[in-house]
């Protein structure tokens, strides 16, 4: 958190909150759903370098959030943050294997389900994800 925080993530806004705060609230449920401890991680830097839909740059290399969160949580935040079509790619599983397509789908689910927990589009992520 200190370091999202020397980042200056609790001063970026994201939907009706700002970056930090969203991404605790998406580890968090993430944990809820007992998904592994390198998903939750990767969680609250889901959108460390940026998204499709949030295009703000923090000043980081990918070799240093790797040294802080361990190369797996890495990978899977640097997928989420550089997928075109993100939502669709990672409810579909366009291009991509097991398990990353997995970890993805939770990390996108939770994702959502904290920005909107209404939108009709959970019930889809629902259905792949067998809950």
């Amino acid at each position: 958190m200190d370091y999202l925080t020397s980042l200056g993530a609790d001063n970026i806004p994201h939907r009706d909150s700002n970056l930090l705060s969203h991404s605790i609230s998406v580890a968090g449920m993430l944990n809820g759903y007992d998904r592994p401890h390198h998903e939750q991680v990767a969680a609250l830097f889901h959108s460390i370098y940026g998204t499709e839909f949030q295009m703000y740059k923090v000043n980081v290399t990918r070799e240093e959030i790797q040294s802080l969160i361990g190369i797996e949580s890495e990978h899977i935040a640097n997928l989420f943050c550089t997928l075109d079509d993100r939502v669709n790619t990672i409810l579909y599983g366009r291009g991509l294997n097991e398990p990353d397509k997995t970890t993805l789908r939770w990390l996108e689910y939770c994702n959502i389900k904290d920005q909107d927990p209404n939108a009709s589009i959970l019930k889809e992520f629902e259905i792949v994800l067998h809950i």
